[in-house]
């Protein structure tokens, strides 16, 4: 049996966390008792923990980050730690999973502008920006360090689609068309 789960949200001066109608794009992520949801256009994110006990459950909060908000770009979990990019700034974030205390923000501007999407494989994120830039960028939460980038050819804006890895290829999708990259050599 699929049971729904709602609270009422707490309002925080004009805006209402991750609710009011808000595009609530990215995907969260469930790590056993727990899920991790954000939410762009200035929300936040939010990392709530579920209990059950006598057959009704609640959720309770175990904090709210608003410099945690990701617009449709969505966010890892890798390990300890969440990656995304802010709101749709092009400047991605590491936080602790369990805290939401922030490890770092990426704060200048690289090659890769807007929207950066992201995904994980083998030790890195593959950030796909707005801009068509493609970034392979350590996944650490000690800082930012971007290995190498490239743009995908022809690209035309906005890049939204997310990178996907599987079999040691980096699969790339603008518009009409799909790249492949074999990533087994890096």
């Amino acid at each position: 049996m699929l049971t729904a789960i709602t609270r009422k949200p707490r309002s925080t001066g004009k805006s209402r966390r991750n609710t009011d109608r808000t595009a609530n794009c990215p995907t969260p992520i469930v790590q056993g008792d727990y899920i991790f949801a954000t939410a762009g256009y200035g929300r936040g994110g939010t990392l709530l923990k579920l209990t059950a006990a006598g057959g009704k459950f609640s959720v309770a909060e175990q904090y709210y980050q608003h410099d945690l908000r990701n617009r449709h770009g969505g966010v890892v979990l890798v390990g300890d730690y969440i990656y995304g990019d802010r709101d749709d700034s092009g400047f991605p974030w590491c936080a602790e999973w369990k805290t939401g205390k922030i490890r770092w923000k990426k704060d200048k501007r690289t090659e890769g502008e807007g929207s950066a999407a992201v995904t994980y494989a083998d030790g890195h994120l593959y950030f796909q920006y707005q801009n068509g830039i493609v970034a392979l960028v350590k996944a650490t939460p000690e800082a930012y360090t971007e290995v190498s980038t490239f743009r995908i050819p022809n690209a035309a804006p906005p890049c939204w689609s997310h990178p996907v890895v599987v079999g040691g290829k980096l699969y790339i999708r603008n518009q009409d068309a799909l790249w492949c990259y074999d990533i087994t050599r890096r």
